[in-house]
């Protein structure tokens, strides 16, 4: 295997760290620290929605999913050839 001593101005490109082991592990070392090992904190609430707003919701799914059908449907009615 060939040793490679490279500066690197810029990040490697993955498709270089894929076929050169020496640039994946230049690469790996150039790498930040993980977030997933700092602590995580929420910040964010669930949503809760309310008994109208439900209704709303379903009244806006079902519009939003039979008006195509009744387009279609009238479109293949024959009184409108």
């Amino acid at each position: 295997m060939s040793s490679l001593q490279l500066t690197l101005d810029e990040p490697v490109s993955p498709e270089l760290a894929l076929v050169s082991p020496e640039l994946a592990e230049r690469a790996r070392q150039l790498l930040p620290e993980p977030g997933w090992l700092s602590q995580v904190v929420r910040l964010e609430t669930e949503a809760h929605l309310g008994p109208l707003q439900t209704l709303m919701l379903g009244l806006f799914v079902v519009l939003m999913t039979v008006t195509p059908l009744a387009l279609l449907i009238l479109a293949r009615s024959p009184r409108f050839h």
